[in-house]
């Protein structure tokens, strides 16, 4: 609750157009959107020049953020990324879609012992073939729900959807995953 009230007042002070916490919340949220665009583009390259242009327009349009209008300043933000990156896919004419994203851009942090690294990698490249098999629409709401961490209800916001059906979405991307990953395993098992 006090992360919450302290984003809230930054949120404030940036639509009154001050730099320091704009620059604060963007330390907050860099990491994140870098990480939704880079899953997105599969490119580190484009995703960093996407995710420096999100940030210059939630800058130059900061003062059209209302919380009455969004469910959150991360929906706001996600749904500029959401933009952006629809946009890069139109002036590129070539699609480049999460299919094509490394999985060992998912894995963060500390490097586990080598059976459990080995696992690790079999159970993404497992699930990033899984993905494959989802819809476009089921893929951005795994992203944004599991990875990002978003409610359903900013999900829906971000991608003008009714939060019931996000968890619609949602609840049809698990089950898929579910089969494709049991069938997989059951086929490596024979």
């Amino acid at each position: 609750m006090i992360i919450e009230e302290q984003e809230s007042a930054l949120v404030t002070r940036a639509t009154q157009r001050d730099h320091d916490a704009f620059s604060q919340l963007y330390q907050l949220y860099f990491d994140r959107i870098y990480r939704y665009v880079r899953l997105k583009l599969g490119n580190a390259i484009d995703a960093e020049d996407i995710t420096a242009a999100v940030f210059f327009n939630a800058w130059r349009t900061i003062h059209n953020f209302s919380p009455q209008r969004e469910s959150s300043f991360a929906a706001w933000l996600f749904r500029l990324a959401h933009n952006a990156v629809v946009d890069r896919f139109r002036s590129m004419r070539d699609i480049v879609s999460l299919d094509a994203t490394d999985p060992r851009a998912i894995i963060h942090s500390v490097q586990p012992g080598p059976e459990a690294q080995i696992e690790r990698k079999l159970t993404i490249h497992e699930l990033s073939a899984a993905l494959r098999l989802l819809t476009e629409e089921q893929r951005e709401v795994v992203l944004l729900r599991f990875v990002e961490g978003l409610s359903a209800r900013e999900v829906g916001d971000i991608m003008g959807k009714q939060e019931g059906a996000v968890r619609g979405m949602q609840f049809r991307a698990i089950e898929a995953l579910r089969r494709a990953m049991t069938q997989r395993r059951e086929a490596d098992d024979r």
